[in-house]
Parts: structure tokens; sequence; C-alpha cells
């Protein structure tokens, strides 16, 4: 029960990554607030995991702003924020319209900010918390056809290393983590498509979503307490072993 009575908001946890690291903390004793921008889908999993849900589009500020007055209304406090609601892109740096440009941007990282500073005006007032990024590799070396989302990858961990820097006077942790290809099915699509990255992962095998869910634990978790300003890879190994880009 490492995180036993902690209030943990998990942002796109209704599928994925997200509900991976939110059925995870609920194991371990957090009260969770499920979120998505379909209410029915956040009501679901909430019920399964016996916590609350809030629906909102990240992209809204005033949304947003709604997500966190419930948080303040309802519980009080915020002791963790787990970012991990994400757009993928799919065209290169010729190819990708002002349109898109901003939708990804205002999702995987103006969402972030936003529910950083909120989160983090909470967790001020009360003491101290815990916030983690979820990001992916090819914000740290680029990937062909993915320019908003990787240019929005690298941000969230820069992003990272600022807000750490900023938030430690308040006894506010800031990780990320970086997930490499894993069994969703975004995934699976990514590693079929491109069989011979295959041999790109050390440890020769697709990450699970659980395997990043068991990361969040650690980080949330007061065994993390003197972690923070730091960028954990969870990925077999593959982003520091390639010589190469591609996506992760």
């Amino acid at each position: 029960m490492l995180l036993k009575e902690k209030i943990a908001l998990v942002t796109g946890s209704t599928n994925n990554i997200g509900l991976a690291i939110a059925r995870a903390f609920a194991r371990e004793g957090a009260k969770v607030i499920v979120h998505s921008r379909h209410g029915e889908e956040a009501k679901k999993v909430a019920t399964e995991l016996g916590g609350d849900y809030f629906a909102a589009d990240v992209s809204k500020a005033e949304e947003i702003q709604a997500l966190f007055d419930h948080i303040r209304g309802k519980h009080r406090r915020l002791d963790i924020l787990v970012n991990c609601v994400a757009h993928s892109s799919k065209n290169d740096i010729l190819e990708t319209s002002l349109e898109e440009w901003n939708r990804i941007m205002a999702v995987n990282l103006t969402g972030y900010f936003l529910c950083i500073q909120h989160g983090a005006k909470i967790m001020k007032e009360q003491g101290g918390g815990v916030i983690l990024n979820v990001s992916a590799a090819s914000g740290e070396r680029g990937s062909p056809g993915t320019a908003a989302y990787s240019v929005s990858k690298g941000a969230i961990n820069a992003l990272t290393r600022q807000a750490a820097m900023d938030l430690a006077p308040y006894n506010i942790r800031v990780n990320c983590i970086i997930s490499g290809i894993v069994g969703t099915p975004l995934g699976r699509k990514e590693m079929g498509n491109r069989k011979p990255e295959y041999d790109t992962i050390p440890l020769r095998r697709i990450g699970q979503p659980e395997d990043v869910a068991e990361a969040a634990v650690f980080l949330a978790s007061e065994k993390a307490s003197y972690i923070t300003n730091s960028i954990l890879p969870v990925d077999g190994g593959r982003m520091n072993s390639m010589g190469s880009a591609s996506r992760g």
C-alpha cells in the first residue's frame, strides 16, 4: 500500500498507459480521480476502482479549471498528479498544418502546463506533492513523420525540468517517464509495421502498460522521496541503445 490514502489525478486514465497507472495506484491504496473527455468512460473506470471521475477536454483552459475546482471542492487536496493524456500526429515538418500543430500542442503541452500549474497551487498550500509527466523517446531524438508529436514530447521533457526546479522549494517533486513502444493498440501497430526494430530493444520484448505503471507507482511513492528533475526511460533499454532516430 505504497500510496495509501493519497488523492491522485491521472489524466487520460480510461485506456492504455493511463488506465494501467490508475489501476496500479488504486491497488496501492490511492483514491484515484479518473479523467477522460468522455464522462461515461471515466465513470465506468472510476466505478471499477472505487474512485472519483471528471470529464474535461485538456485543450480547453476553462475545462481544466473546472476539473481542479472539482478536486478542491470534493477532495480538499491533491497528492499526486499524472499527466498522461496525449494526441499523436502523422505528418512530417513540411506537411504539418498549423491546425494540426496547434491541436497537438494544446493537449500535449499547454494542457500539461495548465494541469501542473493548477495542481501545484493545491500542493503548495498543503505542503507538497508529486507530479509525473508521461513522455516518449521521440521527444529526445525525433521521429520521422511525427513532427508536432515529437516536438511536444521534447517540450514536455523541458517542462518537467523547469517545473522541478521551480516547485522544489514547495516540496513538490516533478519527474517524467519516457515510455517506449508498449503493448497498446498503437504500439502493436508500430512494431508490426517495423519488425526489424524489435532487435533494437535490448530486453527483446515489447513493454506493457503495466511496466510503465509500476515505474509511476515508485516515483509517486515515498520510496522516491529524494528523486526530482528525473527523466526515466521505461523502454527495455531501446532509447539509449539506438544510434538512429525512429519513433518511440
